[in-house]
């Protein structure tokens, strides 16, 4: 089947170190939209998180779409329509405190554009540390995204949330998250455990994901599943880049988000994007499609 959707990933895929489309790579991306086709962003962030993405494509004028906070969003430019899928609720907030009790570590409870932080005094204080020595921001840069977000401290005790909860992020080292990710994956086994890059873990519903949103673009748009190329680079883009017709993994992804592409790309400081949808149009489909099989 032809290619009739591109969706890409952002943070590591789509773009660069500055949070910038490489020139070339935007390029490519609006001569696939001038042969007629879908864009998806499909992204950890919400919506106004990637308006600096979709609004320089121009992706609000055409049929495209917004695959947001690992799925569990999906934004339809054309009908301007939202489609909310399960959320984290109150209870689940509850469990997973005390699994951040259990391993020291920081929590934020995402719940629309209030980030909520479970974190033990000592651990902030180390953080308002780094702030000062490593210019690293409190936030971790969660309240760039747009107007109206708040980053708020809660007391390190037992507190019901009482907003939805979209998603959680754990954050802490490298060399933590190496030696203790399958003991969370263990202690938090009633959800999807998602490492996003070496120091950033994320928590969902189970079953939410970038492939559940792309599958319910597919009955909006009149497209398959077979006829998306999907780009990612870590944990969240892995059943997407398992379950499209072209599944591409960036040079500079994870182990095992190549082992289950089909192609692999340049990396995201190279103009991996650009240089793979310039062989989609240069007629290479089949290539790509067959490139490591």
């Amino acid at each position: 089947m032809t290619i009739r959707c591109l969706a890409f990933d952002l943070d590591g895929t789509l773009l660069n170190d500055q949070k910038e489309i490489d020139p070339r790579t935007k390029a490519s991306i609006q001569k696939a939209m001038e042969q007629g086709m879908h864009i998806v962003i499909a992204s950890g962030r919400d919506k106004n998180g990637t308006s600096f993405v979709y609004e320089p494509l121009r992706l609000e004028q055409g049929n495209h779409y917004l695959a947001l906070v690992n799925g569990q969003i999906i934004y339809d430019f054309e009908k301007k329509e939202y489609d909310l899928d399960d959320v984290l609720l109150p209870e689940d907030g509850l469990k997973i405190q005390q699994v951040c009790k259990q391993f020291d570590i920081e929590g934020i409870f995402c719940c629309g554009y209030d980030f909520y932080s479970y974190i033990s005094q000592a651990n902030r204080e180390k953080k308002i540390e780094r702030e000062k020595k490593e210019g690293q921001p409190m936030d971790y840069g969660l309240k760039k995204g747009g107007p109206h977000r708040n980053f708020i401290d809660l007391p390190y005790k037992e507190i019901e949330l009482t907003q939805d909860i979209n998603k959680v992020i754990m954050v802490h080292t490298a060399e933590f998250f190496e030696e203790h990710l399958d003991d969370l994956k263990k202690a938090l086994s009633d959800y999807d455990v998602l490492l996003i890059g070496p120091t950033w873990l994320e928590i969902m519903p189970k079953g939410v994901s970038k492939a559940s949103a792309l599958k319910k673009i597919c009955l909006r748009g009149g497209f398959t599943m077979d006829e998306i190329m999907a780009f990612g680079d870590a944990q969240n883009d892995i059943q997407m880049i398992e379950q499209v017709g072209i599944g591409v993994a960036m040079g500079n992804a994870m182990e095992e988000v190549k082992k289950v592409s089909d192609y692999i790309a340049d990396t995201n400081l190279n103009n991996g994007i650009g240089k793979t949808i310039d062989l989609l149009l240069a007629g290479k489909e089949m290539d790509l499609r067959n490139s490591k099989r």
